[in-house]
């Protein structure tokens, strides 16, 4: 798969995650079911992992794991700032408990896409 073929999986992957999003705060459910911001947080480190691994590798950086959760962290920090931006859960007692299971989330996510991002086929 070519570099452009990537780009256009990682997007596909982040439409499908976007949408998601969108279901799930139209219809409460991460205020009515607290557990869907898990696999949430999962699919972002996925999405994150294979946008970073994209970049990596059109930039011709080296695709490692340090690397790769340096962008993973970079995306997970600055949607938990959103949240924050935004008052989303800003006045629960727990939200920095929360704060680090997101990040926590989002690099069980990272580490996922390092599995999808090896089975990808390279171009020959």
């Amino acid at each position: 798969m070519s570099n452009r073929q990537r780009f256009y999986f990682a997007l596909a992957f982040a439409a499908f995650v976007i949408l998601l999003h969108k279901i799930a705060h139209e219809l409460y459910l991460y205020w009515t079911y607290r557990w869907v911001d898990i696999p949430m947080h999962i699919l972002g480190g996925i999405m994150a992992g294979l946008f970073t691994f994209v970049f990596l590798r059109i930039t011709r950086l080296p695709e490692s794991i340090k690397n790769l959760l340096i962008g993973v962290m970079i995306v997970g920090v600055g949607w938990e700032v959103l949240e924050l931006l935004y008052k989303v859960d800003a006045l629960s007692t727990r939200y920095w408990i929360d704060t680090i299971k997101d990040l926590i989330d989002d690099t069980i996510g990272g580490f996922i896409s390092i599995y999808i991002w090896k089975k990808i086929p390279n171009q020959k």
